[in-house]
This record gives C-alpha cells, sequence and structure tokens, in this order.
C-alpha cells in the first residue's frame, strides 16, 4: 500500500512539472506546438515578423528565448510594442554565422504603423539578430536595429492609398490575416468569414494596385480608383486579370484606416505560360 501511494504521488508530481513546463498562457496550447518544428534559422526569423503583421502576438513571444522575454520586461510591454504595427517584413536575410546551435542574421526590415492624426509612418531598419537552438528548435535570443529611413504620409488622400495598396501587398505576401484586419466590418461580412476570405485567395501569387486616383473626398472617408493587377496560378494555367476598381476607404477614430468597400471590374485577362 505505502508503494502504491509513493507511485502515485510520483505521478502527480510529474504531471504538476508537465504542465508547468509546457502551459502557454498565450496561446493556449503546449509550447512545443505553437510554432512549426524544424524550421532553419531564416525561417524562424520569418515566421517571428509573419506573426506580429498577423496580430498573433503571443505566438510571436513564444518564440523568443527567456532572455529575450527579459528584454521586453514581459509580454505585456512587448504587445504594447507593436500596438499600431500593421505590417512587419523582413527582406535581404544573410547568414553571417552559424554553427549547431547558434546563428547570426543580418536584414532590413520594413514597417508600417498607425500615427496620430490619420497618419501612416512607414520605417526601414537594418536589423541583425541572433538564435540559439533550444530543445532542438531555433528561438530569438536578441536583435538589434538601425533606423534607416521613416516617412510619415500625411492627410486623407496618402493614406487611404496606403492602406489600399497595403491590403494588396498581404495578400501577396499571403498575409491574410493582417490583409483581414485591414477590411471594414461590412466588407468582412461580404467574404462571409476568415477561412471563405482566405479561400478566394488560394490561387493568387500576386495582387498589385496601380494608378490609384482619388474621386471624392469627406471628413472621415474618401474614394479611390485604381487599376488592379491579379496573378493566379492553377493547376490547369497561369492566369492575368486586370481589373478597374473603386474603393471606399474609412477612418476610424481610435482604430485606424479601413476598407469600407471595393468593387473590381474586369478589364483585361491572358494566359501566359509558366512562370
Amino acid at each position: 500500500m505505502k508503494k502504491i501511494i509513493t507511485l502515485v504521488l510520483w505521478t502527480l508530481c510529474l504531471l504538476a512539472f508537465t504542465v508547468t513546463a509546457f502551459a502557454n498562457p498565450y496561446g493556449g496550447v503546449p509550447r512545443s506546438l505553437t510554432f512549426p518544428p524544424d524550421m532553419t534559422p531564416v525561417e524562424t526569423l520569418q515566421y517571428f515578423h509573419h506573426k506580429i503583421t498577423d496580430r498573433d502576438l503571443g505566438m510571436a513571444y513564444d518564440i523568443l528565448t527567456e532572455d529575450y522575454k527579459n528584454f521586453f520586461k514581459g509580454y505585456g510591454a512587448f504587445e504594447k510594442g507593436y500596438a499600431t504595427t500593421f505590417t512587419s517584413r523582413p527582406e535581404n536575410i544573410r547568414v553571417l554565422e552559424q554553427t549547431e546551435n547558434f546563428a547570426r542574421l543580418a536584414y532590413t526590415l520594413k514597417a508600417q504603423d498607425f500615427g496620430d492624426e490619420a497618419q501612416i509612418i512607414e520605417q526601414e531598419f537594418e536589423c541583425g539578430m541572433a538564435l540559439i537552438k533550444v530543445h532542438g528548435s531555433w528561438m530569438l535570443d536578441g536583435g538589434t536595429g538601425k533606423l534607416l529611413r521613416r516617412t510619415v504620409l500625411p492627410g486623407m488622400h496618402a493614406s487611404a492609398e496606403a492602406v489600399l495598396k497595403g491590403y494588396h501587398e498581404c495578400i501577396t505576401h499571403k498575409e491574410m490575416r493582417a490583409a483581414w484586419n485591414l477590411l471594414g466590418d461590412a466588407y468582412k461580412k461580404s467574404f462571409g468569414d476568415f477561412p471563405q476570405f482566405c479561400e478566394g485567395f488560394k490561387t493568387t501569387v500576386s495582387s498589385t494596385v496601380s494608378e490609384v486616383t482619388p474621386v471624392a473626398d469627406g471628413p472621415f472617408a474618401t474614394a479611390l480608383e485604381y487599376k488592379l493587377t491579379a496573378k493566379d496560378v492553377t493547376p490547369e494555367a497561369n492566369v492575368v486579370q486586370v481589373f478597374k476598381g473603386m474603393a471606399e476607404i474609412e477612418f476610424i477614430p481610435g482604430n485606424g484606416f479601413a476598407i469600407k468597400s471595393a468593387s473590381n471590374k474586369l478589364i483585361d485577362r491572358y494566359f501566359p505560360p509558366k512562370w
């Protein structure tokens, strides 16, 4: 009987340790399941910034080492630091050093934030990032950043155009949650729900807006005409479609810009060879 009680106590201790070690207060699932296994250092960095853009800040926080989390002074401060960010894209990633358990990367970061007074702030940084392997997975251990360029897009027209272009850039980069977050509530309902929205762009490889022209203005909304070029790849063929579009962009105080509505009229379609 004494052996049975001892075994039960050991089992309870083991379960308590397991819950403590693997519980994730942000994602609600075991830490080992919050990001894909077997990612390279470059993929880990890309994953982190993709989660920032998708507003999955808990997932992004989970891929930091404990030392790096301490640098941010906890999740609350980390979340606050990205409160206004709606895109965070690493480009030109270079591996400067890599061993079995350590890697050092350099890259250019392009970020967009909502500013005050209906502004959008675009910033470009030259960054460095150290990663270490923890329990077989790469994690971010510390970063640096030097501001290279800062552009403020003032006024309704410039900011509305930036949001429209930013939405289609998110579609191109497969940052679907970020694209979804740039839509107004009524426009979201026209797609059904988020999975249906994603399904509609399943074959899209690029979605580019050009020739943007303001055609109507108001204190909290503006209408834009534009040309949209969309490229899709299907098992049967490649297709390029060109549309004449009209979008209404609204500014919601406290929330920033959103696409209130958009309509696209097909004006050309052609089928190029495989690219």
